[in-house]
């Protein structure tokens, strides 16, 4: 990690709680590596090229704070994110997380939001830089600049925007973000599955960010040779699926995201994993930790979602658990059998009979649980509409 980039984010930890001008620029609450690298990146970038939003500090300059949005105690869990920045020398200790963050300074910040646009903080928020479809009830403000494709990986975005800026710039410049378009480059590979065809993420523009990418890496004075990139797939595939320290409870907990009706009054837990739910509930107490699990969470409905990627290949499963809403349960497993935007194509494994759930294996590799979230929360909306008009 080039020194500047670390003095930037040894600095930040300055701005923590402070009565400054502060904008966080905060990623999805997986903190998975593209929420991460994307808020450091896009923060670094802004600060050094003294981004200001004249119209909330009259003019002062803004300091920018990357925001993991998870607990300091669960960035173990994170074992990708964790690899890609010992790698690049950044520790724990000079990192930000969201439970470092008092009320009052959450307050009066304003908001980048990478990686996602739903969150508590819209109205506050300056600007979006996503890679899913647009949801109409974000609650942005109007003044929000929004920068939303639907690519494979929200990196690609904040690649662009740096390579706008630097392509032209001198070999001196390109050195100093070094390791930023390197880290920007891996999540792309980790996102697009290694711009798999059968996994179908990666778009033209995905190819074309990371080719630029590797280019200017490539032509960087003393430059490591570029690492292939299949070895760089396997290798943040392999930082990802190392799980053996993890208990199963920390599993459930490692790449979540939950979804929340509008009262706040009912959650839906959906966490993800490196490998098959199915593996999953064969852990030891992997039942205890799913009840301890949706307790902490004040979860009504948990929803697991696996993925094994092995040799290019991609297995994808699933489970539908109830946890105190048998009837809404219900309408999401019949919503996920019977979606066709898109088919998940599930294949009931009749034999599971893991906490009285519904467990199936996902013939459409393509769809991930960015392509379910939005089907889950509009039935959510629904539900609770109903239960209103009862």
């Amino acid at each position: 990690m080039h020194t500047i980039m670390l003095n930037f984010l040894k600095q930040t930890r300055n701005f923590v709680n402070s009565t400054d001008a502060i904008c966080i620029v905060l990623g999805n609450e997986s903190c998975d590596l593209d929420s991460a690298v994307c808020a450091i990146t896009l923060a670094y970038h802004y600060q050094q090229h003294n981004r200001q939003y004249d119209n909330s500090n009259n003019g002062s300059k803004t300091n920018f704070l990357p925001v993991m949005n998870i607990a300091r105690r669960d960035y173990p869990l994170k074992t990708e994110v964790l690899h890609l920045f010992s790698q690049q020398t950044i520790s724990e200790e000079h990192l930000t997380f969201r439970d470092e963050l008092q009320q009052d300074f959450l307050a009066r910040s304003q908001f980048i939001l990478v990686d996602h646009h739903v969150s508590p903080f819209a109205a506050r928020c300056l600007e979006v830089f996503d890679h899913r479809a647009f949801d109409g009830k974000s609650n942005l403000s109007s003044d929000c600049k929004i920068h939303l494709e639907l690519v494979g990986s929200c990196a690609t975005l904040i690649a662009e925007l740096l390579l706008s800026t630097y392509l032209a710039a001198d070999p001196a410049e390109l050195v100093q973000i070094k390791s930023q378009l390197a880290m920007l480059r891996s999540t792309i590979v980790l996102d697009t599955v290694n711009f798999s065809e059968a996994a179908n993420r990666a778009t033209p523009k995905d190819i074309e960010i990371c080719t630029k990418l590797e280019e200017l890496l490539g032509e960087l004075p003393n430059g490591e040779p570029l690492t292939e990139r299949t070895e760089l797939f396997d290798v943040l595939i392999k930082a990802r699926a190392d799980v053996s320290s993890l208990t199963a409870l920390q599993l459930l907990h490692k790449d979540l995201k939950i979804l929340t009706n509008s009262d706040a009054n009912l959650n839906i837990a959906i966490p993800g994993f490196p490998l098959l739910v199915q593996q999953f509930i064969e852990k030891p107490n992997a039942a205890s930790a799913v009840k301890e699990f949706a307790k902490d969470t004040n979860s009504s409905i948990v929803l697991l979602m696996g993925m094994l990627v092995t040799n290019g290949s991609v297995q994808r499963d699933l489970g539908l658990i109830n946890m105190g809403s048998s009837e809404l349960c219900a309408a999401i497993n019949k919503k996920l059998l019977e979606t066709s935007e898109p088919a998940l194509c599930l294949q009931r494994y009749e034999e599971c009979n893991f906490l009285n759930g519904v467990f199936y294996k996902m013939l459409n590799i393509k769809a991930t649980r960015k392509h379910v979230l939005p089907l889950i929360k509009q039935l959510l909306d629904q539900w609770q509409q109903q239960c209103k008009e009862k």
